[in-house]
């Protein structure tokens, strides 16, 4: 089978960071080809897979870019690949290049759609609605997530398809804890919608003895430096860059906090239960699918960093509730969210989709 992987991201994200363990563990049968406009972001993404070929793409940003869309679509036709699945990291994500595709007779094409953000435009919206009729199959990562692309989109009920894709398995290796401290953590970008904001404000509701690490990077970051000085806390929160291994540094962590304002299934909140720490998060896209409240961490409403503080207090004062949550959520982790699952449904549905 040749599969061309199609994306429009210009960084790292969560979609990015699926995309990436899915093309880790495709059998050797399944030759794979990237394809997209951002040459650092695709060449990272064919490195995960040995053997993967990379093209650069135009970028392709409005119908006004009709020469654009027409050397797309020829590079799709030259391409020949039996299946062009889009990896979407917004719901406006690769529309025109998706479209390009769609007038090939015969392309197969797949669609996965990774976050509830809506469209941007009356005009995005119809192309959402067009594309998602003519694809051969139209997939996210969660049920609730599902629920909001359709509604958000005005696509049919139930015509996303879910695949819970998971995260490897990893023997981690943390570096020595070097403070005492209750210590908060979180992977994230440095975006507003993870509201790192609020995990900042969080910690300084709870005052000394906790801890904030944030692992990440982007383009709020000096916004969120200032934030720290200005709430008096630049001794117990540190924003480190990212780095390959930040996977790492789960079993220093006693909650993950995932504060944001909007997800569809974060990957993050995956890797943390199989790492063994429980995890309090606002009630956003498909959480709840990850989380048993009260089993294996919280679910708090969206924003209110009152119930954020007010469950990671909860855990500090109570070691037996945080040692017993925590073995819950490595067993959950590991049981429901095993990436190689969801490689064998990914590769289940592709041969699903080429038997017409």
């Amino acid at each position: 089978m040749h599969l061309a992987v199609y994306t429009d991201a210009a960084e790292r994200g969560g979609a990015e960071s699926t995309m990436s363990m899915l093309l880790e563990g495709f059998s050797s049968d399944i030759r794979v080809t990237i394809l997209g406009p951002h040459e650092e972001l695709i060449c990272w993404l064919a490195g995960r897979r040995p053997g993967t070929r990379y093209v650069v793409m135009p970028s392709v940003h409005d119908r006004s870019q009709v020469r654009e869309m027409w050397q797309t679509r020829v590079a799709f036709k030259r391409l020949n690949a039996d299946i062009i699945h889009f990896n979407l990291s917004s719901m406006s994500s690769c529309q025109w290049a998706l479209l390009a595709a769609l007038t090939i007779p015969n392309q197969k094409v797949v669609v996965m759609e990774h976050s509830p953000v809506g469209t941007w435009s009356a005009l995005s919206n119809r192309l959402k609605r067009f594309t998602s009729r003519r694809a051969d199959a139209h997939v996210t990562v969660g049920y609730k997530a599902g629920e909001i692309i359709e509604t958000l989109g005005g696509l049919p009920e139930g015509s996303l398809r879910v695949i819970h894709s998971g995260v490897p398995r990893m023997d981690l290796s943390p570096p020595e804890r070097d403070s005492g401290d209750f210590t908060i953590g979180m992977l994230s970008r440095h975006d507003p919608v993870k509201g790192i904001d609020l995990a900042i404000r969080v910690v300084e509701r709870l005052g000394p003895r906790y801890r904030l690490i944030v692992i990440g990077d982007g383009d709020e970051r000096e916004a969120l430096e200032t934030l720290v000085v200005d709430l008096g806390v630049g001794d117990r929160v540190e924003l480190r860059p990212y780095s390959e291994d930040a996977r790492n540094f789960y079993p220093n962590f006693d909650v993950y906090l995932l504060p944001s304002r909007l997800e569809a299934f974060p990957v993050t909140i995956q890797e943390a239960l199989q790492a063994g720490v429980p995890v309090v998060a606002t009630e956003v896209g498909s959480v709840r699918e990850a989380i048993d409240d009260g089993e294996t961490g919280y679910v708090v409403p969206v924003k209110d960093v009152d119930a954020m503080a007010a469950a990671i207090r909860k855990l500090h004062d109570d070691p037996e509730l945080l040692a017993a949550m925590s073995e819950r959520a490595r067993t959950v982790g590991l049981e429901r969210f095993d990436a190689d699952r969801g490689v064998a449904e990914w590769e289940a549905l592709y041969r699903e989709v080429l038997a017409g």
